[in-house]
């Protein structure tokens, strides 16, 4: 497996800081790291060390969005690893997956990769901080859908604090949730609030992840549009009302200490044999 430029940069601690990536990545990101970083094992903590020493997950899990330009250059088809789209209506077939480049297939290839201690320390770290970010993209609905729209981007909203319905669940909807609190105070408070649950959300494989995702995005994320029906074409503008942006909230909430639970899970069974 190609390794990319990520060696060098995680070896020498030359990351690109926090303030230079998009805004789902420094805050949506910055959380699931926090929270998955809170919930690893003491034996893969102390695996983490030997391969990123001082790892700061809350960092690390920006990389694939700050280096996407680079990363398409260097891994062909990398820049949609972030996603795997499965269709919004039934009867829409296309491959969600073309040429396994998608996010569940590359997720089980590199926790596979993070697991072989005879793997090479710069693949194994280009693993890690590749599951980092793709495990936590796939908590994203429309990371998980396709309506031919672009994952959403062709859905244009007023007056709902974004432009388009994916900038809507990728940004808004979580700066909302924060409410201008840190990342990392919220991400503490979350995980705290939903302890009782963790076991149950820690089970599965990354595609059984997607298709619960995708169900979030058939139920809320588009039945829930106003006008919305299989194939429809939104040609203008449309205002969220008040009841879809307390469902999308109240979705994020538990998606992001979700998806960060279920990258510990990943990193904790490639770490650690005690973890089935």
């Amino acid at each position: 497996m190609k390794t990319t430029l990520i060696a060098g940069l995680v070896g020498t601690g030359m990351l690109m800081s926090a303030g230079q990536a998009l805004a789902w990545g420094q805050e949506g990101h910055r959380v699931t790291g926090y929270v998955a970083q809170s919930l690893l094992t003491t034996e893969a903590r102390k695996q983490v060390a030997k391969l990123i020493p001082a790892a700061d997950f809350s960092d690390l899990a920006l990389y694939m969005d700050v280096h996407k330009s680079e990363l398409k250059v260097t891994l062909p088809g990398s820049d949609t690893w972030h996603y795997t789209d499965l269709p919004v209506c039934k009867d829409d077939s296309e491959d969600p997956c073309p040429d396994g480049n998608c996010a569940t297939v590359k997720i089980d290839e590199y926790a596979a990769v993070l697991a072989d201690k005879k793997a090479p320390v710069a693949a194994r770290r280009q693993a890690l901080v590749f599951l980092l970010h793709m495990v936590g993209d796939i908590h994203q609905p429309l990371h998980a859908a396709d309506h031919h729209d672009r994952g959403g981007n062709d859905i244009k909203l007023s007056g709902s604090g974004a432009n388009n319905l994916h900038s809507f669940w990728d940004t808004a909807v979580v700066r909302n949730v924060l409410n201008g609190e840190d990342e990392q105070s919220w991400a503490s408070e979350a995980l705290s609030a939903n302890m009782r649950n963790i076991a149950t959300w820690q089970k599965g494989t990354a595609a059984d992840w997607v298709n619960e995702s995708n169900g979030y995005a058939r139920d809320l994320t588009y039945a829930k549009l106003p006008g919305f029906s299989c194939g429809t074409e939104y040609t203008k503008s449309i205002t969220l009302p008040r009841s879809y942006i307390t469902a999308s909230q109240d979705l994020v909430r538990s998606q992001l200490v979700k998806g960060g639970a279920r990258i510990a899970y990943v990193i904790n069974r490639a770490l650690d044999k005690s973890v089935h």
